[in-house]
């Protein structure tokens, strides 16, 4: 009986480990682009434009991801329509605070 213990709690272990391994190693595949600009890198993410309702902006990536954004947040000034594609950046290392900047592509 304590042997089947063992080899229970050995077996446990090892298929825990894997769990985590191939949950931290699987990252989520969403188009992102890496660039650095001047001294502070950014996370770049292309949005197509759905629909516009006031001053919010509704998007889709192509992986099928969902942001909405003010007005506030378009810095370049263009003129945004629906089914134009915008590039929202996100700062690399701070992800939780939000959106950075949109421009139009």
């Amino acid at each position: 009986m304590f042997k089947r213990v063992i080899i229970l709690l050995v077996l446990s272990s090892v298929l825990i480990a894997l769990v985590l391994v191939k949950d931290h190693a699987s990252a989520p595949v969403n188009h992102t682009i890496t660039k650095s600009n001047g001294s502070t890198n950014y996370t770049m993410v292309e949005y197509k434009i759905s629909k516009i309702k006031g001053n919010q902006y509704y998007g889709k990536n192509e992986d099928g991801t969902d942001i909405i954004f003010s007005s506030k947040n378009i810095l370049s000034g263009d003129k945004i329509r629906v089914h134009d594609v915008v590039i929202c950046y996100f700062e690399k290392d701070n992800l939780g605070k939000g959106l950075a900047k949109v421009e139009k592509k």
